[in-house]
């Protein structure tokens, strides 16, 4: 799983137990997402790479994960459009649709109990054409397996199940 992920989970565990305050914990995702986001810019992606929009849906309001992915889809020669935290179902499918993506990825990390959530999920994969896959992780996504599974995506639990489902819908 990296580096990045475990950090940024004993960062969370650190704050947590109380031995970090909210800004050290903001501070460390700052620098982190900084740092992935040069990554980024490092990669020559290839004008006829598939499409991949990655964001967080409504209410989740952690996009670390989303930077996460965005990396691990440029590094794999995916065009990535990033779109941050938080966006209705109604942004992410119109973003997708625009941008004739070949796939969604979201990341559902905190709030962990959102109510709204599976609403979302539902309307954003009524919006979105018919077997468009949609990718969802984060440490939030074993509240959501239920609705994850009746809307048809793929819930992703780690960064190597990630890669395999993004080469795998490379290659359909």
């Amino acid at each position: 799983e990296g580096v990045i992920s475990p950090f940024m989970h004993h960062i969370g565990d650190l704050w947590q137990k109380g031995a970090l305050r909210i800004s050290h914990e903001h501070l460390a995702s700052s620098v982190t997402r900084a740092f992935l986001e040069k990554l980024n810019t490092t990669h020559s992606i290839s004008a006829s790479a598939p499409g991949i929009i990655v964001a967080t849906p409504a209410g989740q309001l952690h996009e670390l994960g989303a930077t996460i992915v965005s990396t691990i889809a440029t590094a794999n020669g995916w065009h990535v459009t990033c779109l941050g935290p938080s966006l209705p179902a109604e942004e992410i499918a119109m973003t997708a649709l625009q941008k004739q993506a070949r796939a969604v990825a979201l990341s559902v990390v905190y709030p962990a109990d959102d109510p709204n959530l599976s609403r979302e999920l539902m309307k954003l994969r009524a919006l979105l054409p018919p077997g468009m896959p949609v990718l969802i992780g984060g440490c939030g996504t074993k509240n959501y397996s239920a609705v994850i599974r009746e809307i048809g995506a793929v819930e992703v639990p780690n960064l190597a199940i990630l890669q395999r489902e993004l080469n795998h819908i490379r290659r359909r």
